[in-house]
């Protein structure tokens, strides 16, 4: 099992900032000295996880996750705690010679077919190259792309006559397991290449292994223009997205990715210096592609083409996206031009200004609406104000309701107010949100046990006045804590939430730390007078505890003087409590 040590931790916990590194993950919204944003661990429709600069913690106020750095990254991954703690450090420039200790485990069949899938690229980079794909890369070239993209999308040829088939033969891969990858078929006596006579574009998986192709026809009038790897062992296509692992980075850099329809559509994007761009292979996506987008970004640029299927997918897709609380806008390029042809036309700066003029979905919806419906039939224009009212409902927010409800009735020349007053029907205040269904993890304890433990947390004197004149809380909980709390002053002057959580500690210790920061009555500084109230208070808690004791055990014996022993004790007891109370009304009349 790998090992780093606590002070590397430690090092890495003090450079890496939260908010840095979950804003890679999520988008994040300042508000005041927090940042907001939707939390990824429940279904969550409202920003509800704040993210502390000050403080280096997160925190869920709907399902109460929280945790540092490591935390949210471990969850967020699904990571053990070892390798968040080491990706955390490669993010900010720190390399740990770490490996998990959990050794995904690849069936050797797999493992197998990965290799003849790369050993499958290689043939085909290697022949465009090559006299026979003199032609193909003639034609890849006049598409503008250029030889670094050849090379960085590994795109190749496959020029037919069995030749991919008999190089794996001679690389030792039996037809059975080439048939199985789909890049051979036919029969073992009878076998031919899929993809012959075709330009190859590798499809990747999450991490970036070659799984399949996508092929182009040389000559398409003879032949299907695109093909693509039926479903085999390592690809299904509705469970990857094209470039996933080259633009998750630039995606999280930018603030948005970009999601097209094919492999082409990326590479012109590619051209343009835009990495942030994916494709789904076409117009149909499914929900994990979908989850796949809202895993890179909350915002989700579509950019289908603008045909008519590009548009009925837009819509679809948009709406998906809506529903995983994405913000979603749409590119539109001139006519019905795809990104290539929009580069040959009117030339890259054209593709950048689409980029720029993108719409929010909801103006599309509005256009889009138009193409459905007659507006200068007045039953199809009603049929039109009502499906776009349904839209405009949906909006929170109310300055975006009024907005679109001002651009429908520029499009339907009808009275904003009349229509306003349709969308308002629905427009309401933002609902209170709903809190889940979790417990506090302080209700186990009393408001006096708090304060100790938070003045604690402020102050190592303070800790040392706890050692000296109480040693022990009531709550298992809170005395664990209050364990927790000294031995971190053994080693450091002040008690940092972020360093402590950095110890990977037990989940009911670190939910109850977190809550307990994040406590309504958590002191700015230390206060003598609360403090002493409470470990009054504490102590007269334990006395009584001692009371009980001593009756429990004096009901159960029968010689008189052992009883009167016990007598006296809670006699002794009961005036170490008159005592305890006095002192803490003369504080009441004080000053605190």
């Amino acid at each position: 099992m790998p090992i780093i040590s606590d002070n590397q931790i430690l090092q890495i916990r003090n450079q890496a900032d939260i908010v840095d590194i979950v804003g890679q993950y999520l988008p994040l919204v300042r508000r005041g000295k927090s940042y907001w944003a939707i939390c990824p661990f429940h279904d969550d429709h409202d920003p509800s996880m704040s993210v502390s600069a000050e403080k280096q913690i997160y925190k869920c106020f709907v399902c109460g996750a929280g945790g540092n750095v490591f935390t949210f990254v471990q969850n967020y991954e699904k990571l053990p705690f070892v390798d968040a703690v080491a990706k955390v450090a490669s993010s900010i420039g720190i390399h740990l010679d770490v490996s998990s200790h959990i050794k995904e485990e690849v069936d050797p069949h797999t493992r197998q077919l990965q290799k003849l899938v790369r050993e499958a690229v290689n043939y085909t980079k290697y022949q465009l190259q090559s006299a026979d794909g003199v032609e193909a890369k003639e034609m890849v070239l006049r598409r503008g792309i250029t030889d670094a993209q050849i090379e960085k999308f590994e795109i190749g040829f496959n020029p037919g006559n069995g030749g991919l088939s008999q190089f794996l033969l001679a690389k030792g891969y039996e037809l059975p397991l080439a048939m199985e990858a789909n890049v051979t078929s036919g029969t073992l006596d009878y076998y031919r290449d899929v993809f012959a006579f075709r330009i190859t574009f590798p499809l990747y998986d999450l991490q970036g292994h070659p799984v399949a192709f996508s092929a182009r026809a040389i000559k398409a009038d003879e032949q299907a223009k695109y093909i693509n790897t039926t479903e085999t062992p390592l690809f299904v296509k509705g469970n990857l997205l094209y470039n996933y692992h080259r633009a998750k980075q630039p995606a999280k850099k930018e603030g948005f990715v970009i999601v097209c329809e094919g492999v082409t559509d990326v590479i012109a994007y590619d051209r343009i210096g835009v990495e942030h761009v994916v494709a789904t292979l076409g117009t149909a996506f499914t929900p994990v592609q979908v989850q796949l987008l809202r895993k890179m970004h909350y915002h989700v640029v579509i950019a289908y083409d603008g045909d008519a299927a590009g548009k009925r997918a837009t819509y679809q897709l948009g709406k998906a996206l809506l529903e995983q609380n994405c913000l979603v806008e749409v590119i539109q390029y001139p006519k019905t031009l795809d990104p290539d042809d929009v580069i040959a036309t009117y030339g890259t700066a054209s593709l950048k200004q689409c980029i720029e003029s993108r719409l929010p979905l909801m103006e599309f919806v509005l256009q889009y609406g138009t193409t459905l419906y007659q507006l200068d039939n007045f039953n199809q224009k009603k049929q039109y104000i009502l499906a776009m009212v349904e839209q405009i409902r949906k909006f929170e927010d109310p300055l975006e309701a009024r907005h679109f409800t001002n651009r429908l009735a520029d499009m339907t020349q009808m009275p904003f107010d009349d229509l306003f007053a349709m969308v308002a029907k629905k427009v309401a205040s933002k609902p209170q949100r709903k809190m889940a269904n979790t417990s506090d993890p302080l209700a186990s304890m009393n408001r006096y046990e708090c304060e100790i433990l938070a003045q604690m947390m402020l102050s190592k004197e303070v800790s040392k006045q706890f050692t000296d004149q109480l040693g022990f809380l009531i709550t298992p909980v809170a005395q664990r804590l209050s364990m927790l709390i000294l031995d971190h002053y053994r080693q450091f002057d002040q008690f940092v939430i972020a360093d402590v959580l950095a110890r990977n500690l037990e989940p009911s210790i670190s939910e109850t730390l977190l809550a307990l920061s994040d406590w309504a009555l958590f002191p700015k500084q230390v206060n003598a007078m609360a403090l002493n109230d409470a470990f009054n208070h504490v102590k007269i808690r334990l006395i009584e505890d001692r009371i009980a004791t001593y009756r429990k055990t004096s009901s159960q014996l029968v010689d008189p003087i052992e009883k009167a022993n016990y007598a006296n004790k809670i006699i002794e007891c009961k005036r170490e409590i008159a005592l305890l109370n006095q002192i803490t009304k003369e504080e009441d009349n004080g000053s605190y």
